[in-house]
């Protein structure tokens, strides 16, 4: 134990620590005692604390009981007069506790011994009152406790540590996390429309021979189906992605990014997927376009701020990739809605396979579109 003690103070183990990456994890450590002591040099050398205001009731028992003797020796002087007496009972109401200090000295621990003090003593007796008003200014509260140090410290650690034990359990980046806008994410009446073009997608999927895999990323941690069918305006599906322990990783979904034309049911001509990392402050987000709006430069142009545009193909396949995740986002089904609109204009039902990974610790540099034609939006 001794030589670990010693090791503390050895000229090797700053920069030994340095070297093992310590440096920024001992900063807020350091940051804490410079400024301990920089408060401490304060509060005792460039500004201390001096006690202003003080009063008779603030006086130790030792130095009350010389308050009291020369009030009586005062008295005495003053030939025991009624303007001294009535002079000497404000001196005396000044402790606050007078009677107590004088019956102390005649008869408590602190009994005076000289004759002629406890003569003059005597005399004071009957004018030494008790005063509530001053003893109010000595009594102990909720403010001016003994306590109110340690439930400062108390209250600060509550404070700060809970602070960071929530941090640690659910992520301050959380609050920063994409929340739908609508009252709700599909409108009512839809919900069969959704399911039965979810399940017609999903038969179709199985059927068809499987998407060959760009790239091995293990078992994901999500994986979920989200459809739009034409009249539902309020679409904005969005998941959590966690993992088999319910640990909250982020969030991933998609909604409705831009209609065309005019009247009701509206004309979705693109749809945005989205994903949230806990880890990452940004919300990473692709534009799934139509055949019409990802030729039109206009719309593109509009949309850029959203996100890349991704034409949107059945078997296409998106990735969006954070800090920490990569999610693909494969086109199920699709099918085109017709009217007076341009061909291929706006979606009649689109249905997207959402996969969201863990990435490994030892992964490269980020991956690119595996399919699909994607490009950066022309201003």
């Amino acid at each position: 134990m001794w030589e670990s003690i010693k090791s503390l103070f050895s000229p090797k183990t700053i920069p030994f620590l340095i070297s093992q990456g310590v440096g920024p994890k001992l900063l807020p450590v350091g940051t804490l005692i410079l400024g301990i002591i920089l408060g401490f040099i304060w509060a005792y050398g460039i500004a201390p604390v001096v006690p202003v205001g003080a009063g008779p009731v603030n006086l130790s028992d030792s130095w009350k009981r010389e308050y009291v003797k020369q009030v009586a020796w005062q008295l005495q002087a003053e030939g025991n007069s009624d303007p001294a007496r009535e002079n000497a009972r404000k001196q005396l109401n000044a402790l606050g506790d007078s009677s107590r200090v004088v019956n102390q000295m005649l008869n408590g621990d602190q009994k005076e011994t000289d004759p002629n003090t406890v003569t003059l003593l005597q005399q004071v007796q009957p004018l030494a009152q008790d005063n509530p008003e001053q003893l109010a200014k000595i009594t102990p509260g909720f403010l001016n406790g003994n306590f109110t140090p340690i439930l400062c410290i108390l209250g600060l650690a509550i404070l700060v540590g809970g602070a960071v034990i929530v941090n640690t359990i659910i992520p301050l980046t959380m609050l920063l996390q994409r929340r739908s806008k609508g009252p709700a994410t599909v409108v009512p009446g839809q919900d069969a429309a959704r399911r039965k073009a979810m399940a017609d997608a999903k038969k179709m999927d199985q059927a068809a021979p499987p998407t060959p895999v760009a790239v091995d990323r293990g078992t994901p941690v999500g994986q979920y189906m989200s459809t739009y069918v034409m009249g539902d305006d309020l679409y904005d599906d969005s998941f959590s992605i966690e993992t088999a322990s319910s640990e909250f990783l982020g969030e991933t979904g998609a909604g409705i990014s831009k209609t065309i034309g005019v009247g009701d049911p509206k004309k979705v001509t693109a749809i945005e997927a989205w994903v949230f990392d806990k880890n990452d402050i940004r919300t990473v987000t692709k534009v799934i376009m139509s055949e019409h709006a990802f030729n039109d430069e206009g719309i593109r142009a509009e949309l850029a701020p959203k996100g890349e545009a991704v034409l949107a193909k059945p078997g296409g396949i998106i990735l969006l990739e954070t800090q920490t995740l990569t999610v693909q986002a494969r086109v199920v089904d699709l099918a085109y809605g017709s009217g007076a609109l341009p061909p291929n204009s706006f979606f009649e039902r689109l249905t997207i396979e959402i996969t969201a990974w863990p990435k490994k610790a030892s992964a490269a540099a980020p991956a690119t579109d595996a399919f699909g034609e994607t490009g950066p939006i022309k201003q």
